[in-house]
């Protein structure tokens, strides 16, 4: 079963800046994106910038970006299989 990947982007306001989430995962589970979408020849104030679950079916369940995640902003979580 795929995990359940939350970002809370009050917590992280600039994820550009600090990416240890980005680079810690080692299957490259995580992307970036923005709360606006593409604005042609516009510039997007690094605020508007998200973290998210792109590729949530490689997800191991390491939990890296949860622990190197200064703000704690990452949760990760698993269904439980009720039997």
């Amino acid at each position: 079963m795929l995990p359940t990947i939350v970002f809370d982007d009050k917590k992280c306001d600039d994820p550009l800046s600090c990416r240890k989430c980005l680079l810690v995962c080692p299957n490259r589970v995580l992307g970036v994106g923005t709360k606006v979408g593409p604005r042609k020849y516009q510039e997007i104030d690094r605020h508007f910038f998200i973290v998210a679950g792109v590729r949530v079916d490689r997800c191991t369940g390491c939990m890296e970006c949860v622990e190197i995640c200064p703000k704690g902003t990452l949760k990760v979580n698993f269904p439980v299989e009720v039997k």
